[in-house]
This record gives C-alpha cells, sequence and structure tokens, in this order.
C-alpha cells in the first residue's frame, strides 16, 4: 500500500513537471515581447543561462547570482519578480521560498505552485540596487506531504522559469547603454541565450576572421556572457541586440559601415539609434591598430567571471566568502554547494588533501547512520559521522578530499548532512509544520586547499574548455574550418567566445582553411565530417560514422538535461547559541561504512591503475543519438602540440549543436579525451585518457618536482612498484654486502 502511494506521487510529480514546462511555453513567448525588446530581455535582467541552474532539488538549496545594474536603472523602479512550479509531494504550510537583493530580504512566501505556477512579484526599496554588480539570491526549504525518508527527499524540486523571472524595471524599455562596462546589463533571451551578431562580409580573408573571433570573444568577456549564440552576419539590420564589427577602418568604411566607426578609431560602444541595440566597433587603421583595439575592449572591466572561486595554489577561505551562509535545519537531508575553478595545470592526483574543516551542530536524538559528506563532482569523497545520541557541536572538524578526485576546470563541492531520526518511521504531520533543529552549518567553517602540482596532463578536454589551454599560451595555435559556410564560423565563434569567458582572456588562434598550415603546433579543428579529410581525423581515434545517422534523427533544437540581516553578524550569534545549547560533550566516533567503500577511500587499488593489466584502447565510437563529438590527442608532429576536434553532421546540425553544447550543464560536464553531445541527454564523456602526455607550464621548483612526481607514482602504480620493489632489491644488496664486510673484520 505504501509503496503504491509512492510511486502514485512520483507520476504526479512527473506530470506536474511536464504541464509547468508546457506552461511556461507561453509564458517564454510573452517574455520575448515588446516589454523585452524583441525577445532580447532588455528590461528584464533574467538569472541563468539554462534552467537546470535554476532547478532546485531536495529539502534545501540556495544559489546566487550577479547581476549588473546601470546608472539609469537605478534610477528607476526596480521589482524582483519569480515564476515557479514544484513537485506535487511538496508540502506548502512547511516549505518556503525566499529572495535577498544584496544581503536583505525582499521576499519570502510557501511554496505552493503543484497545480498553478506560482508567482513572486516584490517591490525593491529605492536605493537597494548600485551601479554595478548586485547580488540575488535564492533559497528554498522543502517538506514532503506524507514520507519522511531520506529516498523521498529525492523527489522534492522547484523549478524558476528563466523565461519571466529576474530582475524587472518597470516603464524602462531601454537600460541606458553608453559605455563599454553596461555591456554586462545585457540579458539572456527567454531561452538563456545571448545572441551576437558578428559582422563578417562575403569574402572575408582569414585575417579579417581573426580579428572578427577576437573581438566576440573581447565582447563576451566584457559582457559576462554566460552562454553565448554567434550568428556571422553580412550586415546590420534594425533588430535590437548585440552586435560587433572589427578591422580596419578602409575596408569596413568601403563596405557601408562608416557611421559607426568611431572618428579616433579604437573600441566603442555605438548604434544607440535602435533601441535595444548595442554595437560595440574596434577599429584600426591597420592590424596591428585592429589589435590594440581588441585590447582595448578588455581594458578596465569589472571582473565577474563565471566557473565559481578560481583556485591558482594554496588557498583558505571561509564559507561565507565562498557564498555560504551559516543556518539551521530541520529536515533530513541537508545540501550546501559551491563551485571551484582549478587551473588548466593542475595535476589531479593523491599526492595530496583539500580539507573542509567543518563547523557545525547536531542535536540529541539522531539516528546512528548520520554523517556528513563531502560530493566532488557527484561522487562520494568524504566524510564525518555523527553519532553522538547527545549532540555535538563540531568545531574545525577536518574532512579530507583527495585532490585526484578534482579536475582541471570547474568542480562543483556539494557538503551534505544526513541527519535522520527515529521519529521519522512515524512520520507525524505535526513533527513537519513544528520542526525542532537537529543540524546547522557555520559559514565560518573553511575550505584549505594545499600548494598544487603543476604540469599540464593532456588529452584534457575539461582544461581546454575551461581556460583555453594550451591555446592561451605564449605560441597561438591554428583554427582549422573544415568549412567555409556561415554555420560553421558561427559555431566556431561561439565555441572560442564560451572558453574565452572561462578563461578570461582571448584564445587568440589564427583561422586557416588550409590543412598545411597544420603542420607545426597546436590547432583545433573545427567543422562537418563530410568536410574533413580523413587523415585529420586519423589521430583521435574516432569511429565518427554514426553522426551523420543521428544527425537525421536528431531534434532540430537541442533541449537541455534534466530540466535578513548580513551573514557575518548573524553566523556569531547562531554559532553561540549552539556552543551554549543542551549539545553532550564531543565524542569521536569511527566511521561507519562498508568493507566496499573503505577499500575505495584508502586503499583504492584497482585493475584499470595497472599499465600491464588494461585492455589495449580501441576507436571511440560514436554513441547513440549523439550529434557532435569532441576529441583531443596530441599532434602527428608530437612534441607537446595538441588537437582538439569538434566535428558534426554538418554546418546547420553544428550551429544547432554549440548552442545547446555551451550551457554551462552541458559545458561543464566535459571531461577526458572523448566527449559527444546529444541534443535530448546534453553532453556526456565517452573515454578518459590513456598514456597522457605532459606540458610544462612553468620552471620546476623543488617543491613542485616533488609534488608531480608525487603525483605521477600515485598515478602509475604498476611503475611505483616496480620501483620500490628495485628500491628493496639494492638496499638488500647493500645491506648485505655492509654486514658481510663487517661482520669479516669483527
Amino acid at each position: 500500500m505504501i509503496e503504491a502511494r509512492f510511486v502514485i506521487l512520483r507520476r504526479l510529480s512527473a506530470l506536474a513537471l511536464v504541464w509547468a514546462l508546457a506552461a511556461a511555453a507561453p509564458a517564454a513567448a510573452d517574455a520575448s515581447g515588446p516589454a523585452t525588446q524583441g525577445g532580447y530581455g532588455l528590461s528584464l535582467h533574467r538569472l541563468g543561462p539554462d534552467a537546470r541552474s535554476l532547478r532546485f532539488e531536495g529539502e534545501t538549496g540556495a544559489r546566487a547570482w550577479s547581476i549588473y545594474v546601470t546608472p539609469a536603472e537605478t534610477q528607476t523602479r526596480a521589482r524582483m519578480r519569480l515564476s515557479y512550479s514544484n513537485a506535487i509531494s511538496i508540502m506548502p504550510e512547511a516549505s518556503t521560498l525566499a529572495v535577498s537583493v544584496n544581503d536583505v530580504e525582499v521576499a519570502r512566501a510557501p511554496i505552493a505552485a503543484a497545480s498553478d505556477p506560482g508567482v513572486i512579484d516584490a517591490e525593491l526599496p529605492h536605493g537597494l540596487l548600485t551601479v554595478g554588480y548586485n547580488t540575488v539570491r535564492i533559497s528554498v526549504s522543502q517538506r514532503h506531504r506524507v514520507d519522511c525518508t531520506l529516498e523521498a527527499t529525492y523527489e522534492l524540486w522547484t523549478q524558476i522559469d528563466p523565461a519571466s523571472s529576474g530582475l524587472l524595471f518597470p516603464g524602462l524599455a531601454d537600460p541606458g547603454l553608453k559605455s563599454l562596462d553596461d555591456l554586462a546589463a545585457i540579458s539572456p533571451d527567454a531561452a538563456g541565450v545571448t545572441p551576437i551578431r558578428a559582422l563578417l562580409p562575403a569574402g572575408a580573408t582569414t585575417e579579417e576572421i581573426d580579428s572578427t573571433m577576437q573581438a566576440v570573444e573581447a565582447v563576451t568577456i566584457r559582457a559576462g556572457v554566460a552562454r553565448p549564440e554567434v550568428e556571422m552576419v553580412g550586415a546590420i539590420d534594425a533588430r535590437p541586440g548585440l552586435w560587433v564589427i572589427a578591422g580596419e577602418r578602409a575596408r569596413l568604411a568601403a563596405q557601408g559601415f562608416a557611421r559607426y566607426l568611431p572618428e579616433a578609431g579604437g573600441a566603442a560602444l555605438t548604434g544607440a539609434d535602435v533601441p535595444g541595440r548595442a554595437v560595440v566597433v574596434a577599429v584600426g587603421e591597420d592590424a596591428a591598430g585592429v589589435r590594440e583595439a581588441i585590447a582595448q575592449v578588455l581594458q578596465n572591466r569589472l571582473a565577474n567571471g563565471p566557473g565559481g572561486l578560481r583556485i591558482d595554489g594554496a588557498t583558505r577561505v571561509s564559507f561565507h566568502d565562498l557564498g555560504l551562509r551559516s543556518e539551521e535545519f530541520s529536515g533530513r537531508l541537508y545540501r550546501a554547494g559551491f563551485d571551484l575553478l582549478m587551473p588548466a595545470d593542475f595535476y589531479p592526483a593523491d599526492y595530496d588533501r583539500m580539507t573542509l574543516s567543518i563547523s557545525a551542530g547536531y542535536s540529541a536524538g539522531l539516528s546512528s547512520g548520520a554523517q556528513i559528506l563531502v560530493r566532488v563532482n557527484d561522487k562520494e569523497a568524504g566524510s564525518l559521522p555523527m553519532r553522538n545520541p547527545r549532540g555535538d557541536l563540531l568545531r574545525e572538524r577536518p574532512i579530507a578530499v583527495s585532490l585526484s578526485a578534482l579536475r582541471p576546470g570547474v568542480n562543483h563541492i556539494l557538503v551534505e548532512a544526513q541527519t535522520p531520526t527515529a521519529r521519522d518511521a512515524v512520520c507525524d504531520v505535526r513533527d513537519t509544520l513544528k520542526p525542532s533543529q537537529r543540524f546547522a552549518l557555520f559559514d565560518r567553517s573553511e575550505l584549505i586547499v594545499p600548494e598544487l602540482a603543476r604540469i599540464a596532463r593532456l588529452p584534457n578536454l575539461a582544461a581546454t574548455l575551461s581556460s583555453g589551454f594550451p591555446y592561451t599560451q605564449a605560441r597561438p595555435g591554428h583554427l582549422f574550418l573544415a568549412g567555409h559556410d556561415s554555420a560553421t564560423l558561427g559555431a566556431a565563434a561561439s565555441f572560442l567566445a564560451r572558453a574565452a569567458a572561462l578563461s578570461q582572456r582571448p584564445l587568440g588562434l589564427h583561422a586557416t582553411f588550409d590543412a598545411a598550415d597544420l603542420a607545426n603546433g597546436s590547432a583545433l579543428l573545427f567543422g562537418a565530417v563530410k568536410d574533413f579529410d580523413a587523415t585529420l581525423l586519423r589521430p583521435f581515434a574516432l569511429d565518427i560514422s554514426a553522426l551523420h545517422a543521428n544527425a537525421a534523427l536528431a531534434t532540430e533544437a537541442a533541449t537541455e538535461p534534466g530540466l535578513g540581516p548580513r551573514a557575518g553578524g548573524a553566523a556569531a550569534d547562531l554559532f553561540d547559541q549552539w556552543a551554549q545549547g543542551q549539545h553532550g560533550t564531543p565524542v569521536d566516533f569511527g566511521p561507519r561504512t562498508s568493507p566496499r567503500a573503505l577499500y575505495d577511500r584508502y586503499i583504492n587499488v584497482h585493475r584499470s591503475d595497472f599499465a600491464w593489466l588494461r585492455d589495449p584502447p580501441g576507436a571511440v565510437k560514436a554513441p547513440e543519438g549523439a550529434t557532435l563529438m569532441l576529441a583531443q590527442a596530441r599532434a602527428p608532429v608530437g612534441g607537446d602540440a595538441t588537437w582538439t576536434l569538434v566535428v558534426g553532421a554538418n554546418g546547420p546540425q553544428l550551429a544547432r549543436d554549440m548552442r545547446g553544447l555551451v550551457a554551462p550543464a552541458n559545458w561543464d560536464a566535459i571531461d577526458g579525451r572523448a566527449a559527444a553531445f546529444k541534443p535530448t541527454a546534453g553532453a556526456v564523456v565517452i573515454a578518459q585518457a590513456r598514456d597522457p602526455y605532459f606540458v610544462a607550464t612553468r620552471r620546476f621548483t623543488p617543491g613542485n618536482f616533488r609534488l608531480v612526481a608525487a603525483g605521477w607514482l600515485s598515478s602509475n602504480l604498476d611503475d611505483y612498484v616496480l620501483a620500490f620493489a628495485l628500491g628493496a632489491l639494492i638496499l638488500g644488496l647493500l645491506t648485505h654486502v655492509v654486514v658481510k664486510s663487517y661482520g669479516a673484520r669483527t
């Protein structure tokens, strides 16, 4: 009977999600009406680049966004508007959604949108918004209607509609873009995409393609665009949005664009004659002047790049500075997360530990299985038991996480507290409506990152997509374009723009259509499979024969997968309250877990760790449903030159897939030496690196050499075992000789 009830609830939740997505379609259409200037969203500052970033699952969750506000917008009325839906299993009487702007709570409401879409519309106090970046934070607390098990917490979700949610400025049709800094005020469209139209007339030379793409990368960085979609156009029309022009003055004037060019040259923001349109121009008298103008686009920009906290060495930072707040929790599964952006030359291996120094409290009466887990990229990486029956206050208790759990690029760290009690089996509704606090996480907790081994380990798509490495090095590489069509050029520009946004610097690749130019150095190869010569694809060991068939079955548009007071003072007060409470005396308990988990955590030696036991590598086959593939390999010329391949079935399909691939939820999931994109499922990793090669990125100091050597030995157990055995043999022989000689003298 109970199982049948759960099945019914799950089906009703699924139906509610389908209904909510269908209901959101008209909202998206409405959002592209006159109020948002042709769908570009200039009067509505939307929150995120994809629906997944606006989905809250489980009993608790919070997320913050930085939204740029122009001087004109600070002088007018402002409202915070959220449209949302939620799972039918959520109890509205015990579930809340709260919104704060710049640490001031502006709205709090019950989560009650299981049958009809919910709307929160709050007027912001005058003066709350400031010119520049403002922080918007949404948090949820969700409880189940009828089920109090840990498993039931996974049925809880609230989905914010990305098309109609954000900062709204009634009566202001245009945000008043007056300078290059104001580019950051441009909002994504209803689908979360920021369209960028780049001027590239027919017959453009490779030098002009270089200038245009580098200008697009610079504008993407300056505007803080998280999900760019670049379209190559031959003329500027009356459509609103973001346009980019780059090139030499004489050439641009001859093509009819003189009225957009600044008299003094350099970089400028023009095109305000059409409401909602912004034209960024980078013009010079010659090639050197064009490069200088593009560099001006990046000058004096406000740093607000995506990707989370950037780690560049030993780091110690509080949870408060990571965006987490001290808070109490009365449910069964608490979650709080943050992102780290590791450098491209970070060597992930088991040579040291990242530590989460946890300050937290838990109440009496928790079940024996209560614990704090740390997950890294959705995998369990460390734990801390909470088994004192009288409760406890944890002060700076460490949870160690091996550096091998991290990777170059974006890493999502999740702190999860499982706090079940015996009364959960009863599931009394009174406990849900008037709960007692079970857990508190304090923002004085810290993240401690040790010194990192710094050497690039390739092939590694995550390193390239998150930092542009190795194409941001002093020796620029080539962008080989297999096709000349505008769809392929636009898709390549979108790819480069997304990588530049994360790395915060243009990649600086030189475009070419001639394969002979690839004889030296690194290269990014981009295009449709039909346009590639087979010899160029051979180094990647791919079987891409299925791409054509998959593209024929793919859908036209790619879908995305799955769809108060300042914290400082409150934190100290909350910690003091728990410190003075009756929570028992500290007691150390050993971890309670399975033998398999203990083996994986403390030994973690497997068959794949030994080179002589691995299966021989074969060609990586395009998975079913994939229409785009990415791969990386050492260039045929050898050395540290690297080739990266992005290949689709045809130009139009490649452009459509790139629109979905650059969504953060897909982009950040790519890793290894080969990955694929499925329009109906997103990005998937299909092959990890085998027989990697290393690229030195800095001078070897004794400390870095020690870390790299330790990391290499931990990742190559067969060589480690051989070296250990050889060392033991040599030591034994020397000992034998010394003892024999000494014994002879006595």
